[in-house]
């Protein structure tokens, strides 16, 4: 297979894995939603949360942010080790490092870098190595 094409299957791999994160904290809600409702309904005024349906609330969060980095490095291993650098790459990385400004501190270090990148370099990425 062409460097070319590899590289479109894993940004694409990549931008998928990035909303991970959104599905983790989804399960979360859903879990701890349902604990509510089962303190709410057999009302005993105890409302501890049982420590298995915590831990998967945290656990499933924390799949959800492992997938994130994972998806980031295959993003950079996209643009970077692959030379796979069309627009709508481009484009997603700005939004990618856009939303991760609001993760304070240490996402908005890392959009800054990304933003910062992506403007010095934009010139890299355009139509002419376009193969989608």
């Amino acid at each position: 297979m062409k460097k070319e094409i590899i590289g479109k299957y894993v940004a694409i791999l990549g931008l998928l894995l990035f909303w991970a994160p959104l599905w983790g904290v989804a399960d979360s809600y859903f879990i701890m939603s349902s604990s509510f409702q089962e303190i709410t309904l057999f009302g005993t005024n105890d409302t501890k949360i049982p420590r298995d349906e915590m831990s998967s609330a945290a656990f499933s969060t924390a799949i959800g942010f492992l997938l994130c980095l994972v998806s980031l490095i295959l993003l950079a291993v996209s643009v970077v080790g692959l030379n796979y650098r069309t627009s709508w790459v481009f484009w997603a990385l700005v939004i990618y490092s856009i939303l991760l400004l609001s993760m304070i501190p240490i996402g908005t270090f890392f959009g800054l870098i990304g933003l910062v990148l992506l403007v010095l370099n934009r010139k890299k990425f355009g139509l002419v190595n376009d193969v989608t």
